[in-house]
């Protein structure tokens, strides 16, 4: 997906699930960095947007592990997780980060490419409902930013199914 629908998806994805974390949803710090950590697992390709700000770190990651690599896997989550942990930073910082990296691999999984889930494994895995760029992906992005905004209205927009 497109680093425009990785931001909406990783706010959307931080405003649902904020609440069942006993914190606050639309703190603006809290959801600046839901939003960075939907950007982050991307950091493995240069041209994409964290990967142009970061080339230090891009470009080696690139060429040691190509794009969808390791930073798309469960390791990586857990590994992000850890690492922001041991530096010491609170679970209002860790979680915010971590559940915008999950929706980053929510998001691609429904993408033709897959996601190698269980890195260094290299069976992907994928829903693949849309190519990245594409009309498809742009109507699932929206479609899942109402049901979660309607979802934080207290609305239940699958009730009616």
């Amino acid at each position: 997906m497109m680093a425009g629908s990785h931001v909406v998806v990783g706010a959307a994805a931080w405003v649902w699930a904020a609440p069942h974390l006993g914190l606050p949803p639309l703190d603006v710090i809290s959801l600046a960095m839901a939003i960075g950590g939907s950007l982050l697992p991307d950091i493995d390709h240069p041209q994409s947007w964290v990967g142009r700000r970061l080339r230090l770190i891009s470009r080696p990651l690139a060429a040691t592990m190509g794009h969808r690599g390791f930073t798309h896997s469960i390791l990586a989550v857990i590994a992000c997780a850890l690492l922001l942990r041991w530096q010491g930073l609170s679970r209002g910082v860790v979680a915010p980060v971590v559940v915008g990296y999950l929706s980053h691999l929510g998001a691609d999984f429904f993408t033709s490419s897959g996601l190698p889930l269980a890195w260094p494994v290299p069976r992907r895995y994928a829903l693949p409902l849309c190519r990245t760029g594409s009309l498809a992906e742009s109507v699932i992005v929206v479609l899942f930013a109402i049901w979660v905004g309607a979802t934080a209205m207290g609305l239940r927009p699958l009730s009616i199914l």
